[in-house]
């Protein structure tokens, strides 16, 4: 679609954040970019500098080649079909040598606008090795919800009156939309329930403010359950028509007691007792999705629990919805094809054997469920139902064990610095015959390609989505500008590469607007007709039922007890084995969302930097005095795996003997290449402090524990 004219409006979604916010963009004169809805102005500043993203004078533009070294890159701009001959040409020498599950694949579809597209082309080639930076975010939470529930749920804001906020920080430039549902249910008269050991502007908002330990969030809900159950506030109705494994959970929780569970988690029983009560005699409780709770080392414990005590006392389908999967336009999950891929592939799929949920295999369980429901395939929830576990391809990647992974494609996605053990995938990538990177910037991992291809940006592209099957809604998105200089959208490389390797007939669609014919097709509607009548209509399969290999709400869950798993929620000391507490004293809090950035991305834009110029690490005042640093001061903080630079400051909010430090901080301007650090990522980024060995990883999804556990040391470096 060519760039607005004036007197348009068109519509789109911001994804400089994952918050996606809606947009109504106008042509008056000159684009002007505001909320969809006037009536609640959910945007943020960010969104308003779609100029200073798209025109940055260091926006890859032109696809490039590396003929230097991976070490000390050199960069020759090349031509499309040049590249895409290369890429082909090298790729498909790699599967002649070792197999297409040679070949793996790190992409965020949010990032690039389709959903189903890549998993289309690896099913085809022969690769199960697909995985996506959402396993450590919504992911995760999604597969547990599906064990739970069938599906994943949703808070209705509209109803709550009582809100259960587990880390989160809400604010203008944080989630806007939720901020203002937050602000409108506690305007009604809301009780929101803060739990977070940081004293955030959120928490300030709280009538009940829990400040437990760092990784201690299983521990609180396993008792929350205690009390509700011990104290008969369930919804007995409900738990005995709609549920199974009550008896197993009861017993479980019993080793939970409020009095036990106060020395675990810093706070009194009282205080655990009242706020259970508070949750379980609300006539409409929400506990809102936060990423907090997906990188522990109990997070499927932490997931399990909300999902029990939203079944337990009876918010289900009142104000928490269970959605189906939704049918209508063809979804993500029916483009991927997965039946193209054979089972043998399946098989070979990395991390499958000790991380199962999020897995082929995990997948499969939900087979009898889904053909009752009147479906002919299994729906991929948000893009993780069928993922290879990351730290296993990244060790495949170097060791060639247990075979060889010698080709990896980054797409809309900074891999080096968006998993755990960065030290380790930056040896990953060395050791590659063929990268290639799908991006906007001369990213970390960009620096350690063969290739870069310029990716557009969400406001130079049209969007039939979501590019996630995770809830009944279908999204359209139209571009307001034209990509800048060679960029191309991502389904333009698929269709290249696809052509070049013998799957011409697999991706028949010549551009990306007749895939959206295609993809729309069953509602009889095209990409034309839906620009003129944007609301695309879907119908959730199942709404309010339970697509569980039992049918019911599974407390005990079938899912995770068939994958050999724990079937009920536990609480495991996520202390780091063998610590020396003298050594490191303080317990570090890494992953939590900035302003002025969004995970890698932004450090390029002037006004954000200034609001943010360097990445910081929060220490109580005591800390700083007792540590004889300086507020404003750089300084290494270490951890047994690693250290990264960063300027110290006190900040009261912080409990006393613990360390919070960013996520993805690497400096643009900064020289590039490996020996220089990858433009100061090697410096910054949180993923050199933390390891991805099992002692590190939740037992069953495999996520790595960035939540308290791990011990640091700060020193002063001026």
């Amino acid at each position: 679609m060519a760039a607005i004219n004036c007197g348009e409006t068109r519509y789109s979604t911001c994804v400089f954040c994952d918050g996606g916010c809606s947009v109504a963009v106008r042509n008056d004169g000159e684009i002007t970019v505001s909320p969809l809805d006037p009536a609640a102005p959910a945007i943020c500043s960010k969104a308003r500098m779609w100029r200073e993203y798209r025109d940055h004078p260091d926006r890859i533009t032109q696809p490039l080649k590396n003929v230097g070294s991976r070490t000390a890159p050199k960069w020759e701009p090349v031509g499309w079909d040049w590249a895409l001959d290369e890429i082909a040409e090298r790729l498909s020498a790699v599967i002649d040598a070792w197999g297409p599950e040679a070949f793996a694949v790190s992409e965020m579809p949010l990032n690039t606008g389709f959903g189903g597209i890549t998993r289309r082309f690896m099913n085809h080639l022969g690769s199960p090795n697909y995985m996506a930076p959402v396993l450590l975010c919504m992911g995760n939470t999604a597969q547990v919800h599906r064990a739970t529930y069938g599906w994943f749920t949703a808070p209705d804001w509209d109803k709550a009156d009582v809100i259960v906020y587990f880390g989160q920080n809400r604010g203008p430039e944080l989630w806007p939309a939720e901020f203002l549902s937050l602000k409108a249910a506690l305007e009604r008269g809301a009780v929101l329930i803060e739990v977070d050991p940081r004293d955030t502007d959120t928490a300030r908002l709280a009538h009940e403010h829990l400040r437990i330990r760092y990784g201690t969030d299983a521990a609180l809900l396993l008792s929350w359950i205690n009390v509700i159950i011990e104290e008969d506030l369930y919804d007995r109705a409900f738990v005995e028509s709609s549920t199974v494994g009550f008896a197993e959970l009861a017993a479980r929780v019993r080793e939970y007691p409020p009095e036990t569970v106060a020395s675990i988690c810093g706070i009194d029983a009282e205080t655990i007792r009242r706020t259970a009560r508070l949750y379980a005699r609300a006539e409409a409780a929400i506990i809102p999705w936060g990423v907090v709770g997906d990188m522990q080392k109990n997070s499927t414990s932490v997931l399990l629990c909300q999902c029990i005590l939203r079944a337990l006392c009876g918010f289900l389908n009142a104000s928490e919805l269970v959605f189906g999967p939704s049918e209508g336009q063809v979804t993500n999950t029916q483009l991927s094809d997965f039946v193209a891929l054979s089972t043998e592939q399946k098989e070979k799929q990395l991390g499958s054997d000790e991380y199962p949920l999020l897995s082929f295999k995990g997948m499969e369980l939900y087979d009898t469920a889904s053909r009752a429901a009147g479906l002919d395939h299994i729906p991929d929830i948000m893009g993780c139902s069928c993922t290879a576990h990351p730290a296993r391809v990244f060790e495949a990647m170097r060791t060639g064990a247990p075979y060889p992974v010698k080709a990896f494609f980054a797409v809309g996605n900074n891999t080096a610095m968006s998993y755990a053990n960065q030290q380790g995938i930056i040896a990953a990538l060395l050791a590659q015959e063929l990268v290639v990177v799908f991006d906007h910037w001369m990213t970390p991992t960009a620096q350690l390609a063969d290739y870069v291809l310029p990716g557009d940006a969400w406001m130079e592209r049209d969007v039939v989505g979501p590019n996630f099957d995770v809830a009944p809604a279908a999204t359209f998105n139209q571009a307001f500008c034209d990509p800048p200089g060679a960029c191309k959208d991502w389904y333009y490389v698929v269709k290249g590469l696809a052509d070049r390797l013998g799957l011409g007939e697999v991706f028949p669609w010549n551009d990306c607007h007749e895939l959206y014919d295609y993809l729309l097709a069953p509602l009889g509607r095209t990409w034309a007709q839906t620009c003129e009548q944007p609301a695309i209509p879907t119908r959730p399969v199942a709404m309010g039922s339970f697509l569980t290999p039992s049918g019911k709400v599974e407390l005990k869950s079938s899912v995770l007890e068939a994958l050999g798993c724990d079937p009920l929620p536990s609480y495991e000391d996520p202390s780091e084995p063998g610590a020396d507490c003298a050594t490191y004293p303080l317990v570090v809090f890494a992953g939590a969302r900035d302003k002025c950035s969004y995970n890698t991305n932004l450090h390029q834009i002037p006004a954000l930097r200034k609001r943010e110029p360097e990445p910081e690490a929060y220490l109580n005042p005591a800390d700083v005095e007792r540590f004889g640093l300086r507020d404003g001061a750089w300084v290494r903080v270490s951890t047994s795996h690693g250290s990264v630079q960063l300027v110290a400051r006190a900040d009261v909010r912080q409990p006393e003997g613990t360390l919070r430090v960013p996520h993805g901080w690497w400096k643009p301007e900064a020289p590039q290449g490996l020996d220089q650090g990858l433009s100061a990522a090697c410096l910054h980024n949180d993923g050199m402090l933390f390891c991805d060995e099992p002692w590190n990883l939740d037992r069953v999804q495999g996520l790595p524990n960035l939540r308290g556990g791990v011990r640091a040391r700060v020193e002063n470096l001026e």
